[in-house]
């Protein structure tokens, strides 16, 4: 396959290379894409990577949100799929977790899944997983002193040697009763969980650090600073393993341009084992995502749960494949959802949309742009002009020009009201026409667009918004003033003002711009042919 360097983020990872057939033969982590992938393609790797690129076909990527959470992702992505050429990680050894007993009087325990993802401790809590393996031992023997945890099997009939170090309450011999001990377990739990206790704990790790430190100390400040940074894994929460038992499915799905894309993630008792990526061209049908999914899982057997981005949609595929397993992610679930959809719009969104995104802080990508331009001459032929752009890209066949009818004289504010009024009167007129009432079904160039773009300053920004609210429609509006190049929005009090060699900006400017061109090409063809309507 040719690489494309910039086709791939410069985020942390896992990459999944597939031949010709669609098979995955190889997976890897990285925690920049871009420049791993780079590595391979550029024939600078290990001679037993060099060796099999020739029958990589194509390569996908899943992002992450740190080189800890792309490990964990690897490991089980290797482990469910077998690719031939990954040598290490196929055995059934998965990171460690760290586990609470359900006992009269708990213990804090290490912990694996086996093969099959399940846990060999039976009726426990447990946290994790765990990376640092180090670490994590220098934390479980740390927090079982800090909080007076037993590691006894079996509760002895006389106290043993942990008591006479200070490291244990001797619970054995009622040296703490059953209430004190389970508070110092919800203490633990606390901490466990990435929750204020823990970080208070270390708060208190620090300033002892700094205490030694000053007084020279530095073989204590030393074992002070271990123990600092092996409890901060708890507060980094991954999004690849939980304590879940069921078998889910999370599904991001997203319309670029004509295609709708889905990015599944298969979590198999808790551990993503599985990927896919589909791609799908979206014909006449009005709901393709509610369609593909029903497709994809009438033909075979459906997990206890299926995570979707659809809200309400979910009703109709419960109802037509007669379960009740798709459902919106909430809590937890959010997070491993979006590790789908990231992974997703960074594979198929420009990355200038992506910017955009940002800078206007959107809930969406701007995927679908369009933008308005007035022309004009001493209010004289007026038009305006609408350009459509999807996915950065122009849409010229959605191209729209309209001839000012109803503003005399020169007002360009009112000007562009009628505009942006009579190109969304249009589009809500075709979304609510009923087949054989002369609307058809449905185009799919008419959904309504992610971002209006106004060429102008504040005031043809209000009088867009003038149009949108009488129509009853809340779309995302901006504006963009020449000179300055400020972008005004509706909810900030000052323009925004972006660097010149901002990608965000760059796709605002050409998006202006083609509008502009536009309307001023309309403008000079009515005043050649002698319009004077």
């Amino acid at each position: 396959m040719q690489f494309e360097r910039s086709k791939y983020p410069e985020l942390p990872g896992v990459y999944i290379m597939k031949d010709a057939q669609r098979e995955t033969i190889y997976i890897g982590k990285a925690a920049n894409l871009r420049n791993r992938l780079s590595q391979h393609f550029s024939g600078k790797n290990e001679q037993v990577i060099s060796s099999f690129m020739g029958e990589v076909s194509e390569v996908e990527f899943i992002v992450t949100k740190d080189a800890d959470e792309a490990l964990i992702l690897e490991s089980n992505l290797i482990k469910g799929g077998q690719p031939k050429f990954n040598m290490l990680l196929k055995d059934d050894k998965h990171y460690s977790y760290l586990a609470i007993t359900n006992e009269e009087f708990p213990r804090l325990l290490l912990a694996r899944r086996n093969a099959k993802g399940k846990f060999k401790i039976k009726n426990a809590k447990f946290y994790g997983p765990y990376v640092e393996g180090s670490k994590r031992a220098i934390s479980a023997s740390y927090l079982r002193k800090l909080f007076k945890i037993r590691i006894c099997k079996k509760l002895p009939k006389k106290e043993c040697l942990q008591f006479h170090l200070g490291n244990c309450d001797a619970p054995c011999i009622g040296k703490i009763g059953k209430n004190d001990y389970e508070a110092n377990v919800r203490a633990l739990e606390r901490v466990l969980e990435g929750k204020a206790e823990g970080k208070r704990i270390i708060g208190g790790l620090e300033g002892r650090m700094r205490e030694a430190s000053e007084t020279q100390n530095y073989e204590t400040a030393k074992t002070l600073r271990d123990q600092i940074e092996a409890l901060e894994i708890f507060f980094g929460k991954q999004r690849i393993e939980h304590k879940w038992v069921q078998d889910e499915d999370f599904v991001f799905l997203q319309r670029v341009g004509g295609t709708l894309h889905a990015r599944m993630l298969k979590s198999r008792s808790g551990v993503i084992r599985f990927t896919e990526k589909h791609d799908v061209e979206i014909k006449a049908q009005d709901e393709p995502e509610i369609a593909f999914l029903a497709q994809y899982y009438a033909g075979g057997e459906l997990p206890d749960r299926v995570y979707t981005n659809l809200g309400d949609e979910n009703r109709t595929l419960n109802s037509a494949l007669k379960t009740n397993a798709f459902r919106v992610p909430q809590g937890d679930k959010l997070g491993v959802m979006k590790i789908a959809s990231e992974s997703l719009k960074q594979a198929e969104i420009e990355a200038s949309v992506l910017r955009l995104q940002e800078a206007l802080e959107l809930d969406a990508p701007p995927l679908i742009i369009e933008t308005f331009d007035i022309s004009t001459l001493f209010g004289e032929n007026s038009v305006g002009s609408m350009v459509r752009f999807v996915n950065g890209k122009p849409d010229k066949k959605n191209y729209r020009k309209f001839v000012i009818r109803g503003v005399g004289g020169q007002d360009d504010f009112a000007m562009m009201k009628e505009v942006v009024g009579r190109r969304y009167r249009r589009l809500l007129d075709e979304r609510n026409a009923e087949p054989g009432t002369g609307g058809g079904k449905r185009p799919v160039g008419a959904r309504m667009p992610d971002l209006v773009l106004i060429d102008g300053g504040p005031g043809q920004l209000h009088s867009a918004r003038d149009a949108l609210e009488g129509l009853g429609l809340q779309l995302n509006l901006a504006s963009i003033a020449k000179q300055e190049e400020e972008i005004y929005t509706l909810d900030k009090m000052n323009p925004l003002r972006l660097p010149r060699s901002d990608a965000g900006l760059k796709l605002v400017q050409y998006c202006r711009d083609e509008a502009h061109r536009f309307a001023i090409g309309f403008h000079r063809k009515r005043r050649e042919n002698g319009y004077t309507e």
